[in-house]
Order: C-alpha cells, then sequence, then structure tokens
C-alpha cells in the first residue's frame, strides 16, 4: 500500500495590518526649515496630536533634539495662504519666528522670554510674516510682509520689508508678489523675487538686486538702483543664495529645466549671468511655499544639491568649474530640503537632508562627504512595519489618449489580495495642479498595501519633476489633460493584469480633487471618487479664492471672465451627469483657499440626481488637514467608502 500523500502546508497566515487609522494619523509629521546655525540643527515639525501645532526643533550631538519654541505657540506662517519660511536662527542661536494667530514676528533668545518685534496692527486688519533672514552686520531682518487691509483680494498687499528697532520700513513694493529676500555676506546687497498676475511663479518671475548700504555706511531703506539679474514673463527663478564669495546663484528654467545659475563677483549686480550646470534634471520645485532651500556651497566653493531626475529626487556635487554634476550615494528618494553641515556635534563636513525612504518616513538625515554612510539624526515614532511588508514603488509609463507617455508610481500590495483574485486599486491624484508624486514611505499608501489594495499615483501632464515643457502641457488643459491621463493609467494598469478593473477608486486633494471628479465619468473605469477639500467649482474657485491663485486659473483654464463657458463646462458641481461613481468628499469648514460652500453645493447637485454621495465637513480645518482626530477619521470614512462601494479589504 502506497503511504499517505502528506497534507499540504496551510499557507502561513499574514498578520492584520498594524497601520490603524489612529497610526496613521500618528504618522502624518511634516517637516519643514531645515537649517545649520550656532552649532546646531534646526527644523520645524507639525503636532498632529496637539491639533497641527508646529514646533521648532534643535539638535546639537550626542542627546536628542529638543523643542525650542515657546510651549503653547504654533509656529507657522499664512503668507500667501500656504506660508512656509516660519523661522530663522541667528548665528548667535537666536530664534525668530511667525506666530500663526497674531501673524507678527517674535524673537527668543535660549532660556528667554519671546519678545515682539512687530507692531500690532490696526484693528480689523491683519499683518503676515516669512522667509525672515538677518542682514550681516547689523541689527536688522528682511522678510516678506502680506498686509491684509480688509476683506476683499484687492487689499492685500506684499512687500519685501526690513525690521530694526521694533519699526517696519518698505524694502521693495508696487508688485503683487515677493519671495526670498537674501541679504549678500557683506550686507551690502538684497537679492529677492518678484513676480506679477496672472503669473504663477513658476510660470514666470524676477531676480532683483538692489543695495542695502550707502557710500556712507548707512542703510538705503528707499534708494540706490533696483536692477533685474535674470527672469521674465516666461522665466522661473527659484533659491537665490550668495555664495561666501559674493557671486549670487539662483536656479533658472530658462534652458527649459531648473538648472544651476549664477553672477560673477566684480562686475556689480548688473552682470550677466551664465548657466553653471546644463544637465536635464530639476533642481528646483515648484514655489507653493515659500523658503524651499534645497542646496548649499561646501568649503571649497562647490555646490551640494537636491536634484530630480528619473522621477526620484537625488543629491549630487556641480563644480562650477567644469559644469560637472556627480551624484552622491544616499539613502533617501523624496528630499524636500538640504544644507551644509560644517561639523555639528564634532563631525567632519557633510550634508543635512531632510527626506524619506522607500521603507521609512520623513525624518533628518546627515550624510558624511568622507564616504561614511548616512545615519538617521532624527525620524519620530517606531517602525511600523518590517521590511518585507513595505509595498515599495515601481516606476512606470502609461500610453497616453494625448500621444505622450504617463509617467506613474505603481505600488503593489505587499500582501494577497485574495485567492485568486486580482487586487483593487486606489489612484491618486497629486494636487497644485502643478505639483508632483513622491516615491518615499507615506503611511497612508501604506494603508492600503498592507490591506491588499494597490495604490497607483500618477504624474500627469503638467506635474512637475520633467522639465518646464512637460508642466506647460496642462496650460489651458486643466480638468481635460489630467483626467485624461489618470483614467489612462488606471485602463493601462488593468489591461495589463496589475489590478482588477472592476474595483478602482480614484483620490484626490485640492486641486487633485478637481483631476478625480473630472476622470470618474460615466463609462469610465473608476468606481469610486474621494476628494478632499477638492475643487468643484472652477467659476467659484476664480472668483472666490486668496491672493496668490486669484489669477492662477486663468493659465490653466482660460482668462476669466471671458472664458466662463469654459469654466463652466469643466466644472463638476455644474455638471453632475457626468459623474458615473459614488462619491465622499471630506472638507474643512474654515478653508480659505477652497471655501465649504463648494462641497455643499456639489454634494446637493449629486443628491439631487439620485448619485451616491457622502459630505463630511470637519469644523476648525482649514486646506489641508492637520488634527490627528480629523486624519485619522478621513481614513476610517475612505476605509468604509471603499468597502461599501467596491468591496476594497477591510483589515
Amino acid at each position: 500500500m502506497a503511504p499517505p500523500t502528506p497534507p499540504e502546508p496551510a499557507p502561513p497566515e499574514r498578520r492584520p495590518s498594524p497601520l490603524t487609522p489612529e497610526v496613521v494619523a500618528a504618522g502624518r509629521i511634516s517637516f519643514s526649515g531645515l537649517q545649520v546655525e550656532a552649532g546646531a540643527l534646526w527644523w520645524s515639525e507639525s503636532r498632529p496630536s496637539e491639533g497641527g501645532r508646529q514646533v521648532v526643533m534643535r539638535w546639537a550631538g550626542p542627546v536628542g533634539p529638543v523643542e525650542v519654541s515657546p510651549p503653547a505657540v504654533s509656529v507657522r506662517s499664512r503668507v500667501q495662504e500656504y506660508g512656509g519660511a516660519a523661522f530663522w536662527v541667528s548665528p548667535a542661536g537666536r530664534l525668530v519666528y511667525s506666530e500663526i494667530t497674531g501673524g507678527g514676528l517674535w524673537e527668543v533668545d535660549p532660556g528667554g522670554e519671546p519678545v515682539r518685534l512687530t507692531p500690532e496692527p490696526p484693528a480689523g486688519e491683519e499683518v503676515r510674516y516669512g522667509d525672515v533672514r538677518g542682514v550681516p552686520g547689523l541689527d536688522a531682518l528682511v522678510a516678506v510682509r502680506e498686509w491684509h487691509r480688509g476683506g476683499e483680494v484687492g487689499e492685500v498687499e506684499n512687500a519685501v520689508v526690513l525690521v530694526s528697532e521694533g519699526s517696519v520700513q518698505v524694502l521693495a513694493g508696487g508688485r503683487d508678489f515677493f519671495a526670498a529676500p537674501r541679504p549678500s555676506p557683506d550686507g551690502r546687497w538684497l537679492a529677492f523675487l518678484a513676480w506679477d498676475q496672472p503669473e504663477m511663479p513658476w510660470d514666470g518671475s524676477e531676480l532683483l538686486v538692489r543695495p542695502l548700504v550707502g557710500a556712507a555706511g548707512g542703510l538705503q531703506v528707499n534708494a540706490g538702483p533696483l536692477t533685474r539679474v535674470a527672469g521674465g514673463r516666461a522665466i522661473s527663478i527659484g533659491q537665490p543664495r550668495w555664495s561666501p564669495g559674493g557671486e549670487l546663484w539662483f536656479l533658472s528654467d530658462e534652458g527649459g529645466w531648473w538648472q544651476p545659475w549664477r553672477c560673477r563677483p566684480g562686475a556689480g549686480p548688473g552682470a550677466e549671468a551664465e548657466r553653471v550646470c546644463a544637465v536635464e534634471a530639476e533642481f528646483h520645485s515648484p514655489d507653493w511655499v515659500l523658503g524651499q532651500s534645497t542646496g548649499g556651497f561646501l568649503a571649497d566653493g562647490r555646490l551640494v544639491t537636491r536634484y530630480r531626475a528619473g522621477g526620484r529626487d537625488r543629491v549630487g556635487i556641480v563644480d562650477p568649474a567644469r559644469g560637472s554634476l556627480v551624484e552622491v550615494e544616499q539613502p533617501c528618494v523624496s528630499i524636500a530640503a538640504l544644507a551644509v553641515d560644517p561639523g555639528v556635534g564634532g563631525a567632519g563636513e557633510g550634508v543635512v537632508l531632510l527626506g524619506a525612504t522607500v521603507d521609512a518616513p520623513a525624518g533628518i538625515h546627515r550624510l558624511a562627504l568622507d564616504g561614511g554612510e548616512a545615519r538617521v539624526v532624527h525620524r519620530p515614532g517606531p517602525v511600523l512595519l518590517a521590511p518585507e511588508e513595505v509595498s515599495v514603488a515601481e516606476a512606470g509609463v502609461a500610453p497616453g489618449r494625448g500621444g505622450g507617455e504617463i509617467p506613474y508610481l505603481f505600488y503593489p500590495p505587499s500582501g494577497p489580495a485574495g485567492e485568486g483574485e486580482l487586487p483593487p486599486v486606489l489612484v491618486v491624484c497629486h494636487g497644485g495642479p502643478t505639483g508632483a508624486v513622491e516615491g518615499g514611505f507615506d503611511p497612508a499608501v501604506q494603508f492600503w498595501t498592507s490591506r491588499g489594495v494597490a495604490v497607483a499615483a500618477v504624474d500627469y501632464r503638467g506635474s512637475a519633476g520633467y522639465g518646464r515643457a512637460y508642466r506647460g502641457l496642462l496650460a489651458g488643459a486643466w480638468g481635460v489633460a489630467d483626467a485624461e491621463d489618470v483614467a489612462d493609467v488606471a485602463l493601462a494598469l488593468a489591461e495589463g493584469g496589475r489590478v482588477d478593473g472592476k474595483r478602482m477608486a480614484v483620490r484626490g486633494a485640492s486641486s487633485g480633487g478637481l483631476t478625480a471628479l473630472r476622470a470618474a465619468t460615466v463609462g469610465g473605469p473608476f468606481g469610486a471618487v474621494i476628494s478632499a477639500y477638492g475643487v468643484t467649482d472652477l467659476r467659484a474657485l476664480a472668483a472666490d479664492t486668496h491672493k496668490f491663485e486669484a489669477r492662477y486659473l486663468d493659465g490653466l483654464v482660460g482668462p476669466w471672465p471671458e472664458a466662463e463657458a469654459v469654466y463652466e463646462e469643466r466644472s463638476p458641481a455644474c455638471h453632475p451627469e457626468l459623474i458615473g461613481a459614488a462619491v465622499l468628499l471630506l472638507q474643512g469648514e474654515e478653508d480659505a483657499v477652497v471655501p465649504p460652500d463648494q462641497a455643499r453645493r456639489m454634494a446637493a447637485a449629486l443628491e439631487a440626481r439620485g448619485v451616491r454621495c457622502e459630505l463630511v465637513l470637519f469644523p476648525g480645518e482649514g486646506h489641508g488637514f492637520r488634527r490627528g482626530e480629523t486624519l485619522a477619521e478621513c481614513t476610517r470614512r475612505e476605509q468604509a467608502f471603499l468597502g461599501e462601494v467596491l468591496g476594497f479589504p477591510a483589515s
């Protein structure tokens, strides 16, 4: 008799995902403002557990990071609504910051009490400050100021100002927007950016220089020539910085890509600029917030910088003598900031990165330039997933009906979707729409992949990271080209056997909400759509939004009000009959960018046509959710919604 056949081994049990909605919310800590000053590293980080409060952290060596901003203060700026660059640290370790509730500038010495530097605004008005820098050799600061004199967008005045001895004086005004005021190392010159509507800073901006110090050595507040160094209506300039030797460097897309340029010293601020490195890569990103800083000078005069090529961020060293770019090995694939470290904590010269790797969320990394390995200086929270449980993004391209290729990142499920089943997919539309997807570890993505759901993030036409020509493909086509590309990626994944074509959902936030709703058409690939603080009515957005984006749609859709018919045609709230999917709307009640009335009218229009729609309003939240309880509730709602509509797995 033949021996009995041994039973098939039972498949290993896959543990439930440890990424609960509460864990995902706690892990949504964002970092910004990386600086190396006064023998320490400094940065700002958000605290979802404290209602989204932002604090300034300091790290100086063997002892862990410490919070140095005053208790209960949220260090944030709302200049241009999106803020950024809310603090600066002096060479002596003095912290200058903007406080979100009052909007003024404050300073505090280590262990001291905060002192207000700017006067209180008149009753009924609001004055905001950001992107502060000290003037070398003088007890003075320069900053971007935004003065809200009333309720209308036209009553918002932007300027570059000098703050000294409790007074504020205008150094540059008369333009719609300003950014990046940067005094020269000797304090003699001030460089800054300016642009006017309808341009956005990534469309066209100017780099201007004016003297700060006169022949007699005193400050020249309202005197001296103003010189344009670079830029214009169709050239975008970013990140002006002075080298230790007095050269003015900046990033310009005059050659089709944001690349390093400079003006040589000796010929004055009006000297002709030259391109330093012609590598076709993006050394800059769209200036949605103030203070973007992704480069710095080494002791030998070379520039170490972040750049994006092939859909991921990299670090390289630019040699100005040769115009060469040499990549430096490091672990991060998404890098938000970079600073040169001359040797904090006794280490040699190195580079500090604010970035995320493929298997761990954003943190502070220090990269030695002597061949040593990169090490993590700070990363909040424990490691949540084992390496084998992390879904690592796969870069791909899909054919688009627009004739070109559509780049995207595909996150396969880290576990099986079910016996013999293809996984469902959640397709993500980034915001902006002038933005880009990021390949670093994101707990919100891993929440789904750890449950057997695939995630695809699309760099549709108009996305950043691929040169000016690709960004320009969305001109006049927002709501059409982007929606087509998102749907085409989903269809390509289904046709390629990567996902279940009958269980596809699309999600977008802010401008991505419009893209998602426009992609979820009748007869299209998506059965469910999630829009978080998303645009639903382009007409209302053109008529009622903040100053920074008040003319943004002129380039994306058409001039307002001349193109009103196009605005109406592409507004989901005006054409609910075109939506062929169940809809979940998540909206903050204090949103100044996309007012909550847009979500209310969208929900009413869908319900009137019998389309399933859920609207969730969050008191106290604005554009972009910050509170831990809000973030957790959004994840719970999305999970329940996609489970009910498309059968997405629940655990």
